[in-house]
């Protein structure tokens, strides 16, 4: 099935407006059929958490696949995309 490139700009866009979840990096999110998939490193519990409560409020989204990694060191950074431009 192929990915649903909406659905995950939604996602994208619900956590850079959260000021919890804003400035986070490492992350890679994927969503098919109203599953989102994310992986990558978040800092803490308590950020892995947020950062599932908000995907789950998404509209569309009717799964969450947490694959997030915990890593004390992970650090904001920027959004991993395919394509990414700004201009």
């Amino acid at each position: 099935m192929p990915e649903n490139r909406q659905l995950v700009h939604a996602v994208q866009k619900t956590l850079k407006e959260n000021e919890a979840t804003a400035g986070l990096g490492h992350l890679h999110i994927r969503a098919v059929s109203g599953v989102v998939f994310l992986d990558g490193e978040v800092e803490s519990e308590a950020l892995k958490d947020t950062v599932v409560q908000l995907v789950k409020g998404v509209s569309g989204v009717h799964m969450v696949r947490d694959r997030l990694q915990i890593n004390p060191q992970a650090r904001g950074g920027g959004w991993r995309q395919e394509h990414q431009h700004e201009g």
